[in-house]
C-alpha cells in the first residue's frame, strides 16, 4: 500500500515538474487537489510553464459550449412574437435607423422624450421588456435594456425585415418603416419657395430600399450619394408623403442648432404643413 502511494506521489511529481497545472494533474491521477497541495508546494513552475497552462485553459473553455449563450437569466424571460405586427416592424426599424443592438444591450437614441416614451411603452406591451431611460451629456435619451435574448431576437429580425417586406408584407407594415425611417432621420426643409423632405442613412442599400418603398405609395424620390440622403421634392409628391407616411406628431427640430432656420420648438409635422399651405399663398 505504502508502494502505491509513493508511485503515485511520484508520478504527480513528475508531472508538476513538466509543467502541468493541480487540475490537470487531479484529473490524471483522481488525486484531490487539496491533496495534491501536500505532495507538490515544493516545486514551482517557470513563467513559459505557467504560460503554457493558461494557454491550455483557454483552447478548452473555446471548445466547451456554454449552456448559457444566447439565455437571459431566470426570472428575466421576454415575449418573442413569431409573426411580424404593426409594433414589431415599428420597433425594430427604429433600432436599424437611431439604434445600436450589441451582444447583451438594446439601446434606442432620440432627442424627444415624446419618442423615447412611445418606444419604452411599445417594448413593453411586445415583449413585456422594461427598458430605463438614460439622459446623455449632449441632450440625447438613450433607452437602455440590458437582455441577451432580447439582443439575439432584434438582430435576427433586423437581418430578416426588408426580406419580409419585399415578399408579400401588407403595406400598413411598409408604411411604419417609412414612419420610422423619417421620424429617426429625416427633416423638412422649408424656406421660400424651396420645400424638401430628406431622410439621411451610411448606408447607401437602405436608402435605395427607402427610395423603393415610396414609390409603392406613387411617391417620387432621388438619392443623393454626396449628402448621403434620400430627397422628397414637389408639390404632388410631398402632398402624398404627407397623406400616407408623414413624420409622428411628437417629433421637434432641434431649435438651438445654430444653422437652423427655426429658433422655437416647433414639430417636423407642422413645418410640412406650412410648407404645403405655402403653395396656395404662392398661387394666389
Amino acid at each position: 500500500m505504502e508502494k502505491l502511494k509513493n508511485k503515485l506521489i511520484n508520478q504527480c511529481r513528475k508531472l508538476r515538474m513538466e509543467g502541468y497545472s493541480f487540475g490537470e494533474i487531479s484529473s490524471t491521477t483522481e488525486i484531490a487537489k487539496s491533496t495534491l497541495h501536500a505532495y507538490l508546494k515544493n516545486i514551482s513552475l517557470g513563467s513559459k510553464q505557467k504560460q503554457a497552462i493558461e494557454d491550455r485553459r483557454k483552447e478548452k473553455c473555446n471548445k466547451r459550449p456554454n449552456p448559457r449563450k444566447g439565455k437571459c437569466l431566470p426570472g428575466r424571460e421576454i415575449i418573442k412574437p413569431i409573426s411580424w405586427s404593426n409594433d414589431l416592424v415599428h420597433i425594430v426599424s427604429h433600432f436599424m435607423f437611431d439604434g445600436r443592438v450589441d451582444e447583451d444591450c438594446c439601446i434606442y437614441y432620440s432627442k424627444d422624450k415624446y419618442q423615447i416614451k412611445h418606444m419604452q411603452r411599445l417594448l413593453h406591451n411586445t415583449f413585456k421588456a422594461d427598458p430605463r431611460i438614460q439622459l446623455r451629456d449632449n441632450g440625447v435619451y438613450g433607452l437602455v435594456f440590458y437582455h441577451v435574448e432580447l439582443a439575439e431576437y432584434l438582430k435576427k429580425r433586423k437581418s430578416e425585415l426588408f426580406v419580409y417586406l419585399d415578399n408579400g408584407a401588407p403595406r400598413e407594415y411598409k408604411k411604419e418603416l417609412l414612419k420610422a425611417f423619417f421620424d429617426d432621420e429625416g427633416c423638412i426643409f422649408y424656406k421660400g419657395d424651396k420645400r424638401i423632405v430628406r431622410g439621411y442613412q451610411k448606408a447607401t442599400s437602405i436608402l435605395k430600399q427607402i427610395i423603393r418603398l415610396l414609390n409603392e405609395f406613387g411617391i417620387k424620390s432621388r438619392l443623393d450619394k454626396c449628402a448621403n440622403g434620400v430627397e422628397i421634392s414637389g408639390r404632388r409628391n410631398l402632398e402624398k408623403f404627407s397623406k400616407e407616411i408623414n413624420f409622428s406628431p411628437g417629433i421637434y427640430i432641434n431649435p438651438s442648432r445654430k444653422n437652423g432656420l427655426w429658433k422655437e420648438r416647433i414639430s417636423k409635422r407642422d413645418i410640412l404643413a406650412l410648407a404645403l399651405n405655402s403653395y396656395q399663398r404662392y398661387k394666389s
